[in-house]
C-alpha cells in the first residue's frame, strides 16, 4: 500500500498527505504499479469530459479534459517531452544535451513540442467516436511502456532520481507493469467495440514504438533519463490515440 501511495504521490496531484519512506527498493517495486497512476489520471479526465460534454460543445469538453490531465499530472511528462525536444534537436554533444535537459528554462523546440502535443491530443479526442474510452486508456498506455524503456538500459548521469530505478528494474516487475497496462488499455478498447485482435495489436505497436524510442535515446545520449521517460510516455499516448482513430476510420 505504501508503494502505491508513493506512486500516486509521484505522478498525480491527489492530496495524499501520508508520509512514505522513499527508497530505491520501493521506487523499483513501484514501477509495477505505474499503470495504476495512469488509470487514476484517465478516470479523472474522462469524468471531467463527461460532465463538461453534458453542458458544453464537444470542443470545450475536450479542452477541459486536457486541462484536467495537466492539473492531475502537474505537466510532469509534458515537461520531460519539452526538455527532451530541446536537447535532442539542439544537435549538440551528448554532454551538452544532458545539461540542456537539466536546465529549468524551456527553449523553442520545447515550446513547439508542447503545442504539438496538446494540439494533437485535442484533435484526436474531438475526432474519436469513443473519446471517453480514449481518455481512459491513453494515459495507461503511456505508463505501460516505461518499464520497456528502462529495463536493462544505462542511466547516463552520475546522479539523479532516475538512477534509483532506470536500468535496475528486474524482468518480473517490467512484465507485470507492461501486462497490467496492456490489460487495462485492451479492456478499454474492447469496451469501445474494437475487435480482440485490434485490442492486442494496438498495445503491442505502442510497445514497439517505445522500444524504438529507447534505442534512439541510447544512441543519442547514451541511455534513458527521467525526461526521456516522460517523452516516451507522451509520444506513446499520442500514438495510441492515433491508432484508435485510424482503426475507427477503417471500421
Amino acid at each position: 500500500m505504501d508503494t502505491l501511495i508513493l506512486t500516486l504521490q509521484l505522478f498525480t496531484s491527489l492530496p495524499i498527505k501520508k508520509a512514505v519512506e522513499v527508497s530505491d527498493e520501493r521506487l523499483i517495486r513501484g514501477v509495477a504499479l505505474w499503470p495504476a497512476a495512469g488509470i487514476v489520471i484517465g478516470l479523472f479526465q474522462a469524468l471531467v469530459f463527461c460532465l463538461a460534454d453534458g453542458i458544453f460543445p464537444l470542443q470545450i469538453a475536450a479542452v477541459l479534459a486536457l486541462m484536467a490531465e495537466l492539473w492531475m499530472t502537474r505537466g510532469f511528462h509534458l515537461d520531460g517531452l519539452c526538455d527532451t525536444a530541446d536537447a535532442v534537436f539542439s544537435s549538440r554533444s551528448r554532454e551538452r544535451m544532458l545539461e540542456i535537459m537539466k536546465d529549468s528554462h524551456i527553449g523553442t523546440f520545447g515550446v513547439v513540442a508542447a503545442v504539438m502535443d496538446l494540439a494533437l491530443k485535442y484533435l484526436l479526442v474531438t475526432a474519436s467516436e469513443v473519446p471517453v474510452y480514449m481518455l481512459l486508456a491513453a494515459p495507461v498506455a503511456g505508463k505501460m511502456v516505461q518499464g520497456i524503456c528502462m529495463y536493462r538500459v544505462n542511466y547516463p548521469r552520475e546522479k539523479g532520481l532516475g538512477k534509483s530505478y532506470i536500468g535496475r528494474v528486474p524482468a518480473g516487475i517490467t512484465v507485470i507493469s507492461v501486462a497490467f497496462g496492456a490489460l487495462w488499455a485492451g479492456g478499454c478498447l474492447i469496451s469501445a467495440d474494437f475487435t480482440f485482435p485490434e485490442a492486442v495489436v494496438i498495445p503491442v505497436l505502442c510497445g514497439g514504438l517505445a522500444w524504438l524510442f529507447r534505442k534512439h535515446m541510447v544512441k543519442v545520449i547514451g541511455g534513458m533519463t527521467g525526461d526521456t521517460l516522460g517523452a516516451a510516455s507522451e509520444i506513446t499516448e499520442i500514438f495510441f490515440m492515433l491508432l484508435m482513430v485510424a482503426l475507427e476510420g477503417v471500421g
